[in-house]
């Protein structure tokens, strides 16, 4: 029997939503970090942090980014929790007291 959990799981990392942003937007429509965090409204400096995958994409900033790209905000968000998940079924197991 095939154990579903594992059917589920990803094999490889997902990749941040920034490198997807860095990708798909910035290169797409050829916008320079500056222009495109000019059209958002957020600094230079935090959508830099994103497109490099140093910080998470938030509901503010997918909603942005939805609205200018015309995608769902559902796709942004998902792609963050998706990530999330890896990170976290990756990593080691905090030390904790199970419940009951």
């Amino acid at each position: 029997m095939t154990n579903v959990s594992n059917v589920l799981k990803p094999r490889f990392k997902p990749s941040h939503p920034g490198l997807v942003f860095k990708r798909q937007v910035l290169e797409g429509y050829e916008l320079s970090i500056t222009e495109a965090a000019r059209r958002l409204g957020v600094s230079r400096k935090h959508l830099t942090n994103f497109s490099n995958g140093h910080v998470p994409c938030s509901l503010d900033l997918a909603q942005r980014i939805a609205a200018a790209t015309g995608s769902g905000v559902a796709v942004w968000i998902n792609l963050q929790a998706n990530y999330d998940t890896w990170l976290a079924e990756h990593t080691d197991t905090p030390d904790v007291v199970a419940f009951g």
